[in-house]
C-alpha cells in the first residue's frame, strides 16, 4: 500500500493538472494544494517525471478501484441499463471527477510525446472496452462495436468539458447506444 503522503499528493497533483494542465505541474503547487509543508512532493518524488509517473500510476489505482465496483455490480441487464451505466459515467466524468478526468486528457496528450504514459492508461481503456464488449453481448448486442462505443462517449465527455454540449448525458448516450446497436430505445 503506497504512503497516505504519497497518495495525498498524487490525489493533489491530479488536481493541478486538471486545473492546470501539465505546465502548471511543480512541487511546489502540488505541496499547495495538499496542504503539506514546501518540499514534502520533493521528499517523495525527487523529479517532475517522477512524479507524473507515480500521478499515473495513482489514477490507475483510481481507475481499478471503479472497474472493481463495476464488476461487482454486475453486467446490465438490457441496452436502457447500458445506457444509463454509460450516462451516469459522462456526468460523473464531467462533473464530480472533472479534475481527474482533465487530468487524463492532459496525461493523454503527453503520451502522444511520451509513449510509455499512453501504454498505462491504454492498459486501463482496454478493461473499460472489455467490460463494455461483455456489456453488449449479455444484452444481445454485437460486442463489436465496443471500441466505437467507447470512442464516442470520449467524445462526448470532451465536449461536455469544453462546454460544446451541456445538460444530462442521459439523452445523448441512449442515442448513441441505440444508434451503435440498430436497436430502438426500450428493447432488450
Amino acid at each position: 500500500m503506497p504512503h497516505p503522503t504519497a497518495v495525498r499528493i498524487t490525489d493533489a497533483a491530479l488536481e493541478v493538472l486538471g486545473a492546470g494542465g501539465l505546465h502548471a505541474l511543480s512541487h511546489t503547487r502540488v505541496d499547495a494544494t495538499a496542504g503539506l509543508p514546501t518540499g514534502s512532493t520533493s521528499n517523495h518524488f525527487r523529479t517532475r517525471a517522477a512524479l507524473v509517473t507515480a500521478t499515473v500510476a495513482r489514477l490507475r489505482e483510481i481507475d481499478a478501484e471503479n472497474y472493481q465496483a463495476r464488476l461487482a455490480a454486475g453486467l446490465p441487464a438490457s441496452l436502457d441499463e447500458l445506457a444509463d451505466a454509460y450516462a451516469a459515467f459522462v456526468d460523473d466524468a464531467t462533473g464530480p471527477s472533472r479534475a481527474r478526468t482533465v487530468a487524463r486528457y492532459v496525461i493523454f496528450i503527453q503520451g502522444v510525446v511520451e509513449p510509455a504514459l499512453l501504454e498505462q492508461l491504454n492498459a486501463d481503456r482496454r478493461l473499460l472496452a472489455d467490460w463494455t464488449a461483455a456489456a453488449l453481448t449479455a444484452v444481445g448486442a454485437p460486442a463489436g462495436i465496443a471500441s466505437t462505443l467507447l470512442a464516442a462517449v470520449e467524445g462526448l465527455i470532451l465536449h461536455r468539458l469544453t462546454d460544446f454540449t451541456t445538460g444530462p448525458a442521459g439523452p445523448d448516450v441512449r442515442r448513441l447506444v441505440t444508434g451503435l446497436t440498430g436497436r430502438g430505445e426500450h428493447h432488450p
